[in-house]
């Protein structure tokens, strides 16, 4: 199984990764190569094992303010109360120092299955807002291709004039995200397969200069142009982005 990143190219950042593991210490960790399919862990993740009461007002930052509502209005009620509740969490967080293939991501997709064997409740993608029971975890990613679609949110904001289509968890990927404002409602599909195919190639390290020709999977294709934002702080990416403009459908 291959995670080679066909396109990929060093800009100077690096993926970063934040997942928390609810239900477990990470004392209780045991991997198997053969089984977890893990070679290492990723220079530069680190991992620490926190408890309740001891961190609960670190832990209870996760359940609180806007958050909070995005993960109970997409979290299954019986996984969200388990891993709000859980005695044990371990945080894994880092810049990974290697990233020309995606082996680091697959090693953490281990690591987290070998957690679930030791009897995780969940798992929080914070870059993603997304909480997985680990029957979801296994399910989308244990054991398969690293694919940056299945890991980046895409999210649909509407404005006055158009919707915003953009992503979360790019960084995962050391790479922008991206956004495409003022869509009128009848592009949005067409749209967000445009962003889809841009998360894919940017998964496999491709980094995107000016303008491109994309070919969705509804069968059309579409020039585009980008322009590079290098702004970390904007809440809304929690990352550098491109601002994206589709120019013509080819």
């Amino acid at each position: 199984m291959s995670n080679e990143r066909q396109y990929y190219e060093d800009i100077g950042y690096k993926p970063f990764l934040f997942f928390i593991v609810f239900g477990v210490s990470g004392d209780e960790l045991e991997i198997s190569r053969a089984k977890h399919n893990v070679d290492e862990i990723p220079e530069g993740l680190d991992s620490v094992s926190l408890t309740r009461p001891e961190h609960s007002d670190y832990l209870d930052g996760f359940f609180s303010g806007d958050l909070d509502k995005v993960l109970k209005s997409h979290t299954d009620s019986a996984l969200y109360e388990a891993c709000k509740t859980a005695d044990k969490v371990v945080v894994m967080r880092g810049e990974i120092a290697k990233d020309d293939t995606l082996d680091y991501m697959r090693n953490v997709i281990g690591i987290c299955q070998a957690f679930i064997d030791k009897g995780a409740v969940g798992i929080f993608d914070t870059q993603t807002f997304r909480i997985y029971s680990p029957e979801e975890w296994t399910e989308k990613f244990f054991g398969k291709e690293v694919n940056a679609q299945n890991h980046v949110l895409i999210m649909f904001s509407e404005e006055e004039d158009g919707y915003w289509i953009h992503t979360r968890g790019m960084a995962e990927f050391g790479r922008p995200d991206y956004g495409i404002s003022k869509v009128p409602e009848d592009k949005l599909e067409d749209y967000k397969q445009v962003i889809d195919q841009m998360i894919f190639y940017g998964g496999q390290g491709l980094v995107f200069k000016g303008s491109a020709k994309l070919h969705t999977f509804n069968g059309k294709t579409f020039r585009v142009a980008t322009e590079f934002v290098n702004d970390f702080e904007n809440f809304d990416y929690n990352n550098a982005y491109y601002n994206v403009t589709v120019v013509e459908e080819l």
